[in-house]
């Protein structure tokens, strides 16, 4: 969304707009003509809708003109805030139109309350995807509006009456939704670029024809994989998960591109060579840094956490928001909470997130469970606990989290500052580390009983010198990484199944 403060002065040679609002059933219609053809309409609205006078103004970009200078678009009565009289305008290529009034709502299209939503500002990698819920009504919600069509596209999904947004093109849009007779929301969305590319096993493939398919791997997010071929007589493939399999049918040559949701496209060029050809010498294209095929993939965070309805981290229609991070490339991602299949996206920061949206029937101990596989075939899985608390917290605080490592049993609890979730060890008895230690875990000053443990065995065998605090400091990760290199371990400094494996053998 484009913000500012709309100054007296407008472009040399620019046409003044006429801006018509009109008041449609449960819609306003924004009508402009006269205006600059193929030009972006920046529409202004009062940020103070109290103060009609002296107001200050925002604006956002809602489309752009036609060859005629006309453009049009309907939203909703209260979209961006506003109610009938607030005065607004538009401004195409600096020169303003006149302000008019907003329509008021009116008759059976009137609003009685506010539309709450999960989420108000989404910001997705083109091709990505995000569900939006409402929060404090179970009426069916309908869509009222775009702004930018071009940037994302919405629908409802009925089965859970949900707003579904679809990333498509760079830049911003507001769509605007309602629920009957209870109010209208806006969501602003924001689109950015994909930081990532998906790359191949070889920079070029060489087909000879009567051989066997070549197999090639594929190195991006691992599923959602769609394909193009532009010599489909000349050459067959086959996309099953991260592997593309290629049979050259003749001579020619031909270029495939593979692309994924919230990565930019990789294409490889490919000769389809004849009957007994010697294959050039190539060499294999190493996958990404990160990854080790011959090692199980490990979470690297983990946290979950809540929009707190009416202060409860577990209510009805609660969102519960589930985000990870993942060591490697990997494929076939899946997340249950409590027992339900959860969707999951991975964002442009690498991670993983999925959304539950509760039922405020949860037992006691929700489980939550993830489970991936990397390139190499590898899978692993993880498991979880989280407190349902029975009392709701006394706070203003709306979004609560915690890293939760692999071994832990998260249980919330209530405290002054708000809800919070604390963790404890799932064994007990003779001493065993049953979960994952790592820099920054806790606040410096707070001791950990799991860190001091392993501080005391670090020191007992010669790689730990400093004060047995409890905290999980550069010192510490310094002595691990020394374990871990003594014993064969890769040096990442924190102490993860292999490394928990030779503590607990007493190695």
């Amino acid at each position: 969304m484009a913000c500012g403060v709309f100054s007296a002065g407008r472009a040399s040679g620019a046409s003044i707009p006429v801006l018509v609002l009109t008041n449609a059933s449960s819609t306003v219609g924004i009508s402009v003509s006269g205006a600059d053809p193929d030009a972006t309409v920046d529409f202004y609205f009062p940020t103070d809708t109290s103060t009609t006078n002296n107001a200050t103004y925002t604006y956002i970009d809602i489309g752009q003109t036609d060859s005629t200078g006309s453009y049009s678009i309907s939203v909703a009565p209260n979209s961006y805030g506003l109610s009938g009289g607030n005065l607004v305008y538009v401004a195409i290529d600096g020169a303003p139109s006149p302000k008019s009034p907003w329509p008021a709502s009116s008759g059976a299209t009137s609003q009685t309350g506010s539309l709450s939503l999960s989420q108000s500002n989404v910001t997705l990698t083109s091709g990505l995807t995000a569900a939006i819920f409402t929060l404090n009504t179970s009426d069916a919600l309908t869509l009222q509006g775009n702004s930018n069509p071009s940037v994302a596209s919405a629908f409802i999904q009925q089965n859970n009456n949900s707003l579904n947004i679809i990333a498509t093109n760079i830049g911003s849009t507001v769509i605007s939704v309602c629920a009957s007779s209870y109010g209208c929301g806006s969501v602003s969305v924001s689109v950015l670029a994909p930081t990532q590319t998906i790359t191949f096993s070889v920079p070029q493939a060489y087909v000879v024809m009567g051989q066997s398919p070549q197999n090639i791997n594929i190195y991006g997010p691992g599923s959602s994989y769609s394909i193009s071929n532009t010599n489909t007589d000349a050459l067959s493939t086959v996309l099953n998960g991260s592997s593309l399999s290629l049979q050259g049918n003749s001579i020619g040559r031909a270029t495939i591109s593979i692309c994924a949701p919230g990565w930019n496209c990789g294409s490889l060029s490919v000769s389809i060579l004849a009957a007994g050809s010697i294959v050039p010498y190539q060499v294999n294209m190493p996958a990404p840094a990160s990854s080790d095929l011959t090692k199980a993939p490990q979470l690297t965070s983990f946290s979950v956490s809540s929009n707190n309805v009416l202060n409860k981290f577990f209510y009805q229609n609660s969102i519960i928001d589930v985000s990870f991070g993942i060591n490697q490339t990997v494929q076939d991602v899946a997340v249950k909470v409590a027992g339900v299949d959860v969707s999951s996206s991975q964002g442009t920061d690498g991670k993983y997130d999925a959304q539950y949206r509760a039922t405020g029937n949860e037992g006691a101990s929700v489980p939550v469970a993830i489970s991936f596989t990397n390139l190499g075939g590898i899978v692993n899985e993880f498991s979880f606990s989280i407190g349902n608390p029975s009392t709701s917290p006394t706070s203003n605080q709306t979004t609560t989290s915690i890293d939760c490592p692999a071994g832990y049993t998260c249980a919330a609890n209530s405290s002054s500052s708000g809800s919070s979730i604390a963790s404890s060890p799932v064994s007990s008895g003779s001493y065993s580390f049953a979960r994952y230690l790592y820099v920054g875990m806790t606040a410096q000053g707070v001791s950990d009983p799991d860190v001091v443990a392993l501080q005391k065995r670090l020191a007992a065998d010669g790689y730990f010198s400093g004060p047995q605090t409890g905290y999980f400091g550069p010192l510490t990760k310094a002595a691990v990484q020394a374990f871990q290199r003594a014993n064969g371990l890769s040096p990442l400094g924190v102490v993860g199944p292999g490394t928990r494996a030779l503590l607990n053998e007493g190695k």
